[in-house]
């Protein structure tokens, strides 16, 4: 198997059914598995993918897992940790694939250098466009440091280095996994838009209040950074006033 999809899915009924499409219709021709989690959802979304399972005739294996509900981490980790897949992909039930995601994603990690790859996003379907194979650029520890290089439904890791997400945390979770792993790891961006996602980003749109839980998120991330090596543990009141001067800025503009 060589890629593992991992859908993270709470009361996605009005979603799900386009999420799961745009994912069985790819046109990476290849087998690979489908995975669900459930995380306590009681709006009957359940019901929408066990009939997708039931009809479902191609080389596409899906599997659907219900657990109660634990947050969207929990459930990435319990994909992570029943992936079969030479690599894992994350995409949520209110995002959509472009059709070509697999197949171009899939050609650059043939290149054994790459453990890990995001790609941009846009907010309209674009499905209709037909894309090439994209330019890459190497993400160095330090740019991801400061700025997250991509988000969570574009993202493809190595299974042999990926690692869990922090589910005490509720924003961020996302950035922090990723400087884990960029420590000791080859990072890559592609700037061709393969996923539209179904709301804008939280730290680009949303509430006063969301945009500061994030900041608040961001600010503790930077305050673990000596976890991962106590050689940044100097460099944490810098993060600080970073992360708090960025979000005085975006306040400012928004005025």
């Amino acid at each position: 198997m060589k890629i593992s999809v991992i859908i993270p899915m709470y009361n996605a009924k009005q979603t799900i059914a386009n999420t799961l499409l745009s994912v069985v219709k790819q046109t990476y021709q290849e087998p690979f598995e489908i995975i669900i989690i459930n995380d306590g959802s009681d709006d009957g979304c359940e019901e929408i993918v066990k009939e997708h399972i039931s009809t479902n005739k191609t080389n596409r294996m899906i599997t659907l897992i219900n657990q109660k509900n634990a947050g969207v981490s929990a459930a990435r980790n319990k994909g992570i940790y029943e992936a079969k897949g030479e690599y894992i992909a994350f995409l949520d039930s209110d995002d959509m694939w472009h059709p070509q995601k697999l197949e171009i994603i899939l050609e650059v990690l043939e290149d054994d250098s790459i453990n890990m790859i995001g790609h941009n996003y846009t907010l309209d379907n674009n499905f209709s466009d037909t894309f090439q194979k994209c330019a890459m650029k190497e993400i160095k520890f330090m740019q991801l440091l400061l700025k997250n290089f991509a988000v969570t439904p574009s993202i493809v890791i190595k299974r042999d280095i990926c690692q869990y997400f922090n589910e005490e945390m509720r924003y961020t979770e996302d950035h922090e996994l990723w400087l884990r792993m960029a420590l000791k790891n080859s990072i890559y961006y592609c700037d061709l838009p393969l996923v539209t996602l179904g709301r804008e980003e939280l730290s680009k749109g949303g509430l006063s209040a969301n945009r500061w839980a994030m900041r608040k998120g961001e600010l503790g991330m930077y305050a673990k950074l000596y976890k991962i090596s106590l050689w940044f543990l100097p460099m944490i009141p810098f993060l600080y006033i970073f992360s708090l001067l960025k979000h005085l800025l975006q306040f400012l503009k928004r005025r």
